[in-house]
């Protein structure tokens, strides 16, 4: 018997994918928001929890904060970011292909995202999307009273 996803996932530590899941609609707006009033960019994601394996992911939400970073700005950020976490795996050749990732991609159907917690970076470029970043703008747009509280401190960085 093959175990479901969100238990293999949370078991062996593959958790920002229960993690994107469970907050599409969110980060979708983020990027397309971003993309449209600073162009192509990175969504930033620092999630705050210890112990990502222990969370249940069908009832508990995780604090984040998102950021977008401007793809001219990004190169700078992420040499801080390595800084900060102590991480020699953001080094110049990763800058370089992270730098042609975000201007090849194409902005409408996916979104180049990094999630940083507590040390550990993951850079995911998410294609194919079930739901396009412009249509998870739409929504939550739509559902403004639902999100808002999530999201004020995102608007507060652009």
């Amino acid at each position: 018997m093959n175990a479901k996803d969100c238990v293999w996932q949370g078991l062996l530590g593959y958790w920002q994918n229960l993690f994107i899941h469970q907050n599409m609609l969110m980060l979708g707006y983020a990027a397309w928001h971003g993309y449209i009033s600073q162009g192509r960019g990175l969504l930033v994601c620092r999630v705050a929890i210890a112990h990502p394996h222990t969370v249940d992911w069908s009832v508990e939400t995780v604090p984040f904060s998102m950021q977008f970073v401007a793809l001219a700005a990004v190169p700078e950020f992420l040499r801080s970011l390595a800084a900060e976490v102590q991480s020699d795996l953001l080094d110049e050749v990763a800058i370089a292909r992270l730098m042609e990732a975000i201007a090849q991609h194409d902005p409408t159907q996916s979104m180049v995202l990094l999630i940083e917690n507590n040390g550990t970076v993951d850079i995911n470029l998410l294609q194919h999307l079930a739901i396009s970043p412009a249509d998870c703008h739409r929504q939550v747009e739509q559902r403004w009273n639902e999100f808002q509280p999530y999201l004020t401190a995102f608007h507060r960085m652009d």
